[in-house]
């Protein structure tokens, strides 16, 4: 009976030890940091806040603070940019969902600031501040994984199929799956809803067969033609023999009998996400052999060589970007939004559409690659749109 006794009391013990230092722990934990608010520093259109466990969504103005637990919703057509306690700034584009899960500053010595966010659907910049006083941990959850990120520029996409981080500077160490990955400088991640993951250079290459390797796949063939009985125009892919030719390319070509007009290309569809982007850049090879009209004919419009790009905007207007090429205009006639090239020689093209366009594109839709006018031959291979 009295060992009994002795270990009831021995247990009994142990217990309120355990809980004594588990009250401690929590006295400490509460008292060791002070929650401090993000800033709204500026909204564009609407942006919800739900407060912890709140089932009602409140609008947020600009000059508005969130704390701890607190729960943004960006609606489409929308834009916010906050700014934490330590400087870091966050902004947010359409459809993001974003969650403040720590804001802290340390009372006590010894201890690291918190800065941790929770991104569930959407686009956001993160600008990590320097850490100036204190040591600090920025955090960001998603779907993928959780990243720990250093200070430096970064892009952040959540998708249904994926989940990307690029890292513009600064360092990104995420953990998937008990994996610690570093991503640096120059490169994106992509963490897959089917659990691959992929380190790939900062600006990914959007455009499937852009080479034209596997013949027409991932093309879709379109004309217009003016009159239904001239010739129609014709596409055909080869291997060019000219100094600095790439190894296949598509040409485009046309003879018109009655001199009427004719537009021939191949066009490819999207739906990616571009809010936010650092760049949006087009890069290709192509090159004009012949034109019968002067620059961009009549109308600066029919050139022998096209590109265009549509997208939507921030509030889902579509626009389309159009770049002609032409290598002669003896008639001196209008040749807006174009380049003048050497005559049957292979030429290098690159353009930033964030530096071409206003307002930025926010989705591309499509790309079109294609020949107008009465007669031409053209030719263009190594077609990439690269994102962040």
């Amino acid at each position: 009976m009295g060992r009994l006794t002795w270990l009831v009391l021995v247990v009994a013990c142990l217990l309120f030890v355990g809980l004594l230092v588990g009250v401690v722990a929590q006295i400490v934990a509460t008292i060791a940091y002070v929650q401090v608010p993000t800033s709204i520093e500026e909204v564009s259109g609407i942006v919800l806040s739900r407060t912890g466990d709140a089932a009602a969504e409140e609008s947020l103005p600009t000059g508005a603070q969130v704390f701890e637990g607190d729960k943004l919703h960006v609606t489409f057509g929308s834009t916010a940019r906050m700014r934490m306690f330590d400087g870091s700034v966050i902004s947010l584009f359409p459809e993001t969902r974003l969650r403040v899960d720590r804001s802290r500053a340390p009372r006590l010595g010894g201890r690291d600031a918190e800065a941790v966010l929770g991104i569930e659907s959407g686009a956001a910049q993160i600008a990590v501040a320097p850490a100036l006083q204190v040591a600090r941990n920025f955090e960001l959850t998603t779907p993928a994984g959780v990243a720990q990120l250093s200070p430096g520029q970064y892009t952040v996409r959540v998708a249904s199929d994926a989940t990307r981080i690029s890292v513009w500077d600064g360092k990104a160490t995420m953990l998937v799956d008990r994996q610690v990955v570093d991503v640096t400088p120059g490169r994106k991640i992509i963490l897959g809803s089917d659990g691959k993951l992929e380190l790939v250079d900062v600006l990914e290459n959007v455009m499937v067969n852009g080479t034209f390797a596997d013949r027409f796949n991932g093309w879709t063939f379109w004309e217009e033609q003016q009159s239904q009985s001239d010739v129609r125009g014709q596409l055909q892919i080869g291997v060019p023999n000219e100094i600095n030719a790439p190894g296949l390319a598509l040409q485009l070509t046309r003879q018109s009998a009655g001199q009427t007009h004719n537009e021939t290309g191949l066009r490819q569809f999207f739906q990616r996400d571009v809010s936010g982007a650092h760049s949006i850049q087009l890069d290709m090879l192509l090159k004009v052999e012949s034109a019968s009209l002067s620059g961009g004919g009549y109308l600066g419009s029919e050139y022998p060589l096209m590109v265009r790009i549509r997208y939507s905007t921030l509030r889902g207007g579509d626009q389309t970007w159009t770049h002609g090429f032409f290598f002669a205009n003896p008639d001196r006639g209008p040749v807006p939004y174009s380049s003048q090239i050497q005559k049957g020689v292979w030429t290098h093209y690159q353009a930033d559409l964030l530096l071409e366009v206003q307002p930025v594109p926010m989705v591309i839709k499509e790309i079109q690659i294609l020949a107008a006018g009465h007669s031409y031959d053209a030719s263009v291979s190594d077609v990439k749109l690269l994102v962040d």
